[in-house]
């Protein structure tokens, strides 16, 4: 799978990805921390071993929050016409790689639906306290 991709280095506060650019890569953080972000907000922290952009390999659209990284950091980009190739070449290995990427998002939406409930119950809790 190594040769699919490339490996790319970042300095700290240095842009990977920008919001509303085309998003056509995987990113798979081999060293360093990064921030997921957008303006002044950030969603997340990623650091090795972790990946972004994994919504481009379904389907090459625009970002939807730029990545920086935070420390100096090694990933490797897998583009998405890449992917498409390794599932003709190495089904098995695109597989590994694909059940990967579903239970990172399972996760993600896991933790998002954990925080929107709590953000339900607080609402709930101000608006019975105004009453």
């Amino acid at each position: 799978m190594a040769r699919l991709g490339e490996i790319e280095s970042y300095n700290p506060g240095e842009a990977i990805v920008v919001e509303g650019s085309l998003g056509d890569a995987l990113f798979l953080i081999l060293s360093g921390q990064v921030a997921v972000h957008r303006g002044p907000q950030t969603f997340a922290t990623l650091q090795s071993g972790e990946f972004f952009g994994e919504m481009s390999l379904v389907e090459p659209a625009p970002r939807s929050a730029s990545v920086t990284a935070m420390s100096a950091s090694f990933l490797f980009r897998l583009p998405h016409d890449q992917l498409r190739d390794l599932i003709s070449d190495d089904p098995n290995a695109a597989s590994i790689l694909l059940v990967q990427v579903v239970k990172t998002l399972s996760e993600r939406l896991r933790r998002a639906n954990t925080m929107l409930s709590s953000v339900d119950m607080l609402a709930d809790w101000l608006a019975g306290s105004m009453v």
